[in-house]
């Protein structure tokens, strides 16, 4: 097709430029038609061997799962299990958007690779030697809500611990905003495998309310704790935790997402009442990492300056404190 639109180029002169010159865009416009078809099956093309590869790998997996429960990395293989499912779900939203016409294609394969997923989850889901029941795993709702107030207990702790947090004393605590959410990440996901094994169907209503009931406190207190982390911004830019701060947000951003998944699917009486929180964190969050996309240096002159103002009140209130000892 170059070759075609080069020969016919070639062929235009001043006297037929009027007729021809739209030769080149047209010719142009062909070519990119046909390079980004073919740049999207290579997409899918990789995708099926990433999706073949992966699921030989996890098959295997699930294949050592015997000798693997006798080692004390069980633990960590299902954890990694579990957030990989959460990358992957992440991944097929991304990538099928930039590919609409092989948007069917590329599903498939992402649906292969999440019945493989589960399989290794389902597998990794209790030690061999010490396996739970199925009746003692179903997410009945007390264990649902008492899993919630769990991790917004763990928000607020985090919550007073950040607040905390001042110039002085940020370069020794700073490790505890990251630290503080890959634990609350740890139990969000552990609850997410929980309510993945349920078979007894949908709550009744009276559940259902009990649980929004819950997931509205989550919310209220994981929203309180996403504004001070947002308010502390300036002074965790000075340390090296801000990096570990952003992934950690992001990784945030993708157990919640699960848990809104799974969660709505077992209250659906109550699935408005449910979405409206979920969304209600999500626009919480989203500042958050907004807010943690770039450190200071890149942000604006008048933050830089409600920064500076910040660090001379804190000295201020340091000196004072030591005058009157």
């Amino acid at each position: 097709m170059s070759d075609q639109l080069r020969v016919a180029t070639n062929k235009i002169n001043i006297f037929n430029a009027p007729q021809q010159g739209a030769v080149i865009a047209s010719g142009f416009a062909t070519i990119i038609q046909k390079v980004s078809e073919g740049i999207v099956r290579l997409v899918v093309d990789a995708l099926t061997t990433f999706v073949q590869v992966h699921q030989a790998l996890l098959n295997v997996v699930i294949g050592k799962h015997g000798i693997l429960t006798m080692i004390p990395f069980f633990e960590p293989i299902r954890r990694a299990l579990v957030s990989l499912e959460a990358v992957i779900d992440r991944l097929a939203f991304d990538l099928i958007a930039l590919i609409p016409t092989q948007k069917s294609s590329a599903t498939i394969q992402f649906q292969k690779l999440d019945v493989t997923l589960k399989d290794a989850e389902d597998t990794y889901s209790f030690p061999l030697a010490s396996a739970e029941s199925d009746a003692a795993l179903t997410a009945t709702t007390e264990k649902i809500v008492e899993g919630l107030k769990t991790v917004t207990d763990m928000s607020d702790q985090l919550r007073v611990a950040t607040q905390k947090i001042n110039i002085f004393n940020a370069p020794q605590q700073g490790a505890v905003i990251a630290s503080g959410f890959a634990t609350i990440i740890q139990k969000v996901s552990e609850g997410i495998v929980r309510v993945d094994r349920v078979t007894s169907g949908p709550l009744p209503d009276a559940d259902a309310q009990v649980v929004v009931d819950a997931l509205t406190t989550f919310v209220q207190v994981h929203q309180a704790l996403l504004n001070v982390v947002i308010g502390k911004h300036g002074i965790l830019t000075m340390i090296p935790f801000f990096e570990p701060i952003r992934v950690a947000l992001v990784s945030l951003e993708g157990v919640i997402d699960r848990l809104a998944f799974d969660l709505i699917a077992l209250i659906p009486t109550q699935k408005s009442s449910a979405t409206i929180q979920f969304q209600k964190l999500d626009v919480t969050l989203k500042d958050a990492e907004d807010t943690y996309s770039f450190p200071l240096a890149s942000k604006t002159d008048a933050q830089s300056e409600s920064l500076r103002k910040e660090v001379i009140q804190d000295t201020k209130k340091s000196s004072k404190s030591y005058l009157e000892i």
